[in-house]
């Protein structure tokens, strides 16, 4: 029995050298169960060829962690605009929890610097997509929750997240462009926007989709990325600045 807690004294202290004591001292928080935080920063590309001790990516903790973040956001706006309809705090939370937004609070804990990923993903870039971060920030969020609870990963967010809250909210990635575009098409050509998927390529978990947006038969804008939803906003934003001009020039 004790060579077995010695033995599991030791593996947890593997697992801390492994996550970084660095990165609990950017989020402030020290784990009881490490294991939980190195577990958060296996990126699945890791996972192949390899004799590590992982018996998982971190796809469980960023699902958990995506739904606590979804929650203490919700809580968070409820209180900070106490005068908006259900609309306007469902269009924040939505800006405040994409993966732009996380991606870019996980700048500052240099999150990139801790995540395992292979070599191959590693060459490609993958310490700085977008995607990775965030779903890697949503890891650590789950792995917080699960070793110390809602409380203190509400702490982690009040120091990290939300006080980036209003410069989300006012971002250009908070427009909805696939609404402004079937406003102005609906309002000016009376028609709506058709959206084409004309591609799909990269290995699973690095989609890339590309859309084009036609409109009355004719191709406008394309757009690109790491899902379909990404793609359409990037095909509406180029066609409605092509409409625009093409207005323009009428006048």
């Amino acid at each position: 029995m004790e060579q077995t807690n010695l033995l599991h004294k030791i593996f947890k202290l593997w697992f801390r050298q492994k996550s970084g004591g660095g990165l609990e001292a950017k989020l402030g928080y020290r784990f009881k169960d490490p294991e939980l935080l190195a577990h958060a920063l296996v990126h699945r590309s890791f996972l192949s060829g390899t004799d590590m001790p992982y018996e998982s990516n971190n796809e469980r903790l960023e699902f958990l962690g995506d739904s606590v973040l979804n929650m203490l956001t919700t809580e968070f706006l409820y209180k900070m605009y106490p005068d908006d309809p259900e609309g306007e705090l469902s269009k924040r939370k939505s800006a405040i929890v994409s993966g732009h937004a996380c991606a870019q609070s996980s700048k500052e804990w240099s999150l990139s610097e801790f995540i395992k990923m292979g070599k191959a993903e590693a060459k490609m870039g993958g310490r700085g997509k977008e995607s990775i971060l965030a779903d890697a920030y949503e890891a650590v969020l789950g792995a917080v929750y699960l070793d110390g609870g809602l409380e203190e990963v509400r702490a982690i967010l009040n120091k990290f997240h939300f006080p980036r809250a209003k410069e989300i909210i006012v971002a250009e990635d908070f427009v909805n462009h696939k609404s402004a575009l079937l406003e102005y098409l609906q309002g000016k050509l009376h028609t709506v926007p058709e959206y084409v998927l004309v591609e799909e390529s990269g290995p699973e978990h690095q989609k890339l989709f590309t859309t084009e947006v036609h409109v009355n038969g004719k191709v406008y804008g394309r757009g690109q990325g790491g899902n379909k939803k990404k793609a359409e906003q990037e095909a509406s934003r180029v066609t409605l600045e092509m409409l625009l001009a093409e207005n323009a020039e009428k006048k």
